[in-house]
């Protein structure tokens, strides 16, 4: 099918559809200039279409009820996209998880996979026992004999002041690291404030040993208690600041939840491929093996309860009109920067988690797929985003567990250039400006709640 013959959905409305097919902490702004710029976006939308009679985006109700769970239960964001999904250190990654936890409730960070130091100039790092690097989705790996210490080239967990989770609750930081059968090492976790000046609030009492005589993830906890006056920025570290670690060791995540919340959504990004397209996605996610996303799903389906929902958010479709690859999906074959291709695709990535999800313990009626076809661009739009737009709209009329949202019909393009939303201030771009990440991303937390 040709773009320019391709039907264009109704922009008014998500789509969605029966039956399963065989899926860095920034400086938050102000809440004042938060408000205005709602405020901006709002009218911004009102003048380009509700004060002309157009009906506001009604969602589907299979879509809505996914997210509205989160209102009584605890459910997990699972976000993967291009560079959109964490650009210039925020993008999606910060402004779609904020805007959701605000309008629903935020029970937890972000989950943060530790990693080698891959630095141009850092030595080629060890490999982690077999044992250990099969299962562990990331990791930060010294081995025995050797030290390590905390930097952020090999991740870091902050909780800024103003998280939807609360920082003055009570948390409870979580950290998977590896245990080993003949040689093992030692580290002693800290939890500091942020900021001047820098006080260590919590310090494990004793150093944790590595050697079990049993190579495996372990979940280790270190419970904050709440504290009224606490309007700070928090750090949860593996070890003090130039304090050596002693290897043999191994860190693979880390994340943090607030125990007095039991709803609310947590968010977390699975991959950010700046320059690739649905079939890089595909290609990646099959590249790591089925226990690397089922580790990925089960730490973010622990802190869960009631269902235990996730919702898998899929931004795509700037690269996949370049993509010259042939498409790797159910179907395969096909080009993928053509509507079909770009589908055949997107069904690629929804099989793929739907086997790590269900390896992980879930099932297939407790995880949500929406795809997220890429941000307006011009008007006339461009023609192949219509055409990925109708063909996800589509693929999510196959499927009761998954549904299509139009984001050029919730932020139009006019309203996107006029207010600027694009990176630098021009008149259209594949980025956007805080703002622009900001106004997109509280217009879908505010049509999911509607």
């Amino acid at each position: 099918m040709k773009p320019n013959s391709t039907p264009v959905i109704d922009r008014r409305h998500f789509l969605r559809g029966p039956g399963v097919s065989l899926a860095l902490p920034v400086s938050p702004m102000t809440r004042i200039t938060r408000f205005f710029l709602s405020s901006m976006v709002l009218c911004g939308l009102l003048l380009s279409g509700l004060l002309n009679g157009a009906e506001p985006t009604i969602l589907p109700e299979n879509l809505r009820k996914a997210f509205a769970t989160a209102k009584t239960e605890r459910v997990a964001i699972v976000a993967l996209g291009d560079s959109n999904q964490q650009f210039g250190g925020h993008g999606w990654s910060y402004y779609m998880a904020r805007a959701l936890g605000e309008t629903f409730g935020c029970y937890g960070s972000t989950l943060m996979f530790y990693h080698q130091d891959r630095g141009k100039d850092a030595p080629i790092p060890a490999e982690a026992p077999a044992a250990l690097a099969t299962k562990a989705y990331d990791y930060w790996y010294v081995p025995a004999g050797q030290t390590g210490y905390v930097g952020w080239r090999n991740g870091t967990v902050i909780i800024p002041a103003d998280h939807p989770l609360n920082v003055r609750g009570s948390l409870r930081f979580h950290l998977t690291y590896g245990t080993f059968d003949d040689a093992g090492g030692s580290f002693q976790p800290v939890i500091r404030r942020d900021s001047p000046p820098w006080t260590v609030l919590k310090s494990m009492d004793s150093s944790v040993e590595t050697q079990t005589g049993r190579p495996q993830l372990t979940d280790l906890v270190m419970d904050l208690p709440a504290d009224s006056s606490r309007d700070y920025p928090l750090q949860f570290m593996p070890a003090a600041l130039n304090k050596p670690i002693q290897g043999a060791f191994l860190l693979s995540a880390a994340h943090c939840e607030n125990l007095d919340k039991a709803s609310g959504i947590a968010y977390h990004t699975l991959y950010a491929g700046g320059g690739q397209s649905v079939c890089d996605m595909v290609v990646s996610l099959r590249e790591k093996r089925h226990e690397h996303l089922a580790s990925f799903f089960s730490l973010a389906r622990t802190p869960l309860n009631g269902a235990k929902t996730c919702v898998v958010m899929i931004n795509s479709g700037l690269n996949d009109r370049n993509e010259n690859e042939l498409s790797v999906g159910p179907n395969h074959g096909l080009e993928s920067s053509s509507p079909e291709g770009y589908v055949d695709n997107l069904e690629g990535v929804t099989q793929t988690l739907l086997e790590g999800w269900i390896k992980a313990g879930g099932n297939r009626d407790s995880i949500f797929f929406v795809y997220i076809p890429s941000h307006a661009l011009g008007d006339p739009e461009d023609t192949k985003l219509v055409s990925y737009r109708a063909a996800a709209g589509q693929l999510a009329q196959k499927n009761n567990r998954a549904a299509m949202i139009d984001l050029s019909s919730l932020v139009p393009y006019r309203v996107m250039e006029q207010s600027k939303f694009y990176d630098q201030g021009t008149s259209s771009s594949p980025h956007l400006d805080r703002k622009g990440y900001q106004a997109i991303s509280e217009a879908v937390a505010e049509a999911l709640a509607r």
